[in-house]
């Protein structure tokens, strides 16, 4: 069974990592490129397998999932390679890696591979103690994929069961990313809800650090995953098997994938691509994704607008909604003919909504809730016995306002627009997950207590990402890997009179 379990995996990853390649070609010049293909590529294929077993399932031909899986995935081999035969237009070319690693840069990569060595263990330890996961992961992200995969033909049975505190609007994928492995095996096997979430745990990390490896510099990459590995909720959640880490992953993905085209002299529309089909990905993992979709879908056209005008963000917003509608369609498709009402629409009225709105003691009690959370939350689960408590830890945003403070901030100046996108991005999530809870039907306190630290942990990888990109390097450098080309009109001028430098800054 192991055997086929790897099997189900092979053609996702592969999927993933070839599609990376083919949308951004120029990722395969430089190590730091290659790994973020890698761990981008790879949890975005396990996302596109999720949405073609659900299609095999509307089409009742799922005892061919595999045949399909390595058809997709030959497609994507046989594409890359016809791109590869002529040079990339408009990508960003990387500097080569010419630069002596400093000392500095080894002892971090040191104690970075321990911190990585001891979060694999506590992932392993935490798995051995709850196999089933935390609460809800055996209450609704594995009995959904139990039920779909016990149920045969009739899996449409399990979204009109009534079983309504299982939450059966819930997007179907990470369920589907486990029942189709399921298939491939032929029954049902305990460990794999767990390695789903040990992949985008560990996939999460690895993306963090080679985004910022690309964009800014080494110690910079090696810092932020420490900085997160260091966060205890982090591998907790991860270890509970809930599907708060696999949209954090596709969240960072889309803000990561999004920096790009400050770094392309045509605006880098495959990287646009890739952005909304992580950014539609999120929707098809939660339903705070679908806010997170509407989001940095106004972030990038409201910020591309401002810096470039209504021609280049009309450009660039199209280039991300093509890549987001394909699985946009499919989660369109199970919210209508599929998902019972969510349970906040249900109790959903004017009259109740008005009197909220103008309620100041609810936007007292949820702002002090978020002021709470977002210096505490990183200690791990709050016990709704004991309500929230101001408990800062080690790690948290206090850290990264420390880190700012003693290493300074430096901001490249094609980074700025889209660093402005990023940060209103989050903002705005943020500002939606407030208004969610001044509108919830659900008790307020116990609504927040349950799921706020949640919340905020689906951002913290990216808020992780945004101070790192602001915040200077150890070295003191500008980044080595990744530079923008002149524009096709501007000649190099040879140096006159001065030794040119081994490694310019590139203004």
């Amino acid at each position: 069974m192991t055997l086929r379990f790897i099997a189900s995996l092979l053609p996702p990853l592969a999927t993933g990592i070839l599609l990376a390649f083919l949308f951004c070609p120029s990722l395969k010049n430089t190590a730091a490129g290659r790994a973020f293909a890698l761990f981008a590529g790879a949890g975005l294929g396990l996302g596109v397998a999720s949405c073609l077993a659900f299609l095999c399932l509307l089409a009742g031909v799922n005892r061919s999932l595999p045949i399909i899986d390595l058809a997709v995935a030959l497609a994507a081999g046989i594409a890359c390679f016809i791109a590869f035969q002529q040079p990339a237009a408009g990508e960003a070319r990387p500097l080569p890696e010419t630069r002596k690693r400093s000392r500095f840069a080894v002892i971090l990569a040191g104690i970075f591979s321990l911190e990585l060595l001891a979060s694999a263990a506590s992932f392993i330890l935490a798995f051995l103690k709850e196999p089933h996961g935390r609460w809800d992961a055996w209450l609704i992200w594995n009995m959904h994929a139990r039920f779909i995969f016990r149920g045969g033909d009739h899996w449409r049975d399990a979204f009109a069961s009534g079983l309504d505190w299982s939450h059966w609007d819930y997007p179907l994928l990470l369920p589907l990313a486990i029942a189709r492995s399921w298939s491939y095996m032929g029954g049902e096997s305990l460990p794999v809800p767990a390695v789903m979430a040990f992949i985008f745990t560990f996939l999460t990390l690895g993306l963090l650090c080679a985004a910022l490896c690309l964009l800014r510099s080494g110690s910079q990459g090696y810092l932020a995953a420490m900085v997160l590995m260091g966060t205890p909720f982090f591998i907790t959640m991860g270890a509970s098997q809930f599907a708060d880490l696999p949209l954090a992953f596709f969240i960072l993905t889309t803000l990561a994938l999004l920096l790009f085209p400050a770094r392309s002299r045509a605006g880098c529309p495959g990287a646009l691509i890739l952005a909304g089909v992580a950014a539609a990905l999120c929707s098809w993992t939660k339903n705070e994704g679908l806010l997170f979709l509407l989001v940095a879908t106004a972030g990038l056209f409201g910020i591309t607008f401002h810096a470039g005008g209504g021609k280049q963000a009309f450009r660039r917003t199209a280039a991300f909604l093509a890549g987001a509608l394909p699985v946009l369609l499919i989660v369109i498709y199970f919210k209508l003919w599929l998902a019972p009402t969510n349970d906040l629409m249900a109790g959903f009225n004017w009259d109740a909504l008005s009197g909220k709105l103008f309620d100041w003691d609810r936007y007292e009690a949820i702002a002090r809730a978020f002021f709470i959370t977002g210096i505490s939350f990183t200690q791990g689960l709050v016990d709704v016995r004991v309500g929230m408590r101001l408990n800062p830890g080690a790690v948290s945003i206090i850290l990264l306002a420390v880190y700012l403070l003693f290493a300074g901030i430096r901001i490249d100046k094609r980074d700025r627009p889209f660093l402005l996108q990023t940060g209103a991005i989050l903002l705005m999530m943020l500002a939606g997950y407030f208004f969610i809870y001044v509108m919830t039907p659900l008790d307020l306190t116990y609504h927040l207590i349950t799921s706020l630290n949640r919340l905020f942990l689906q951002l913290w990888p990216s808020v992780i990402l945004l101070v790192f990109m602001i915040a200077q390097t150890p070295e003191g450098s500008s980044p080595e890997h990744v530079t923008a080309p002149a524009p096709p009109h501007v000649k190099p001028r040879p140096a006159r009179g001065r030794k040119r430098p081994r490694n310019p800054e590139v203004p």
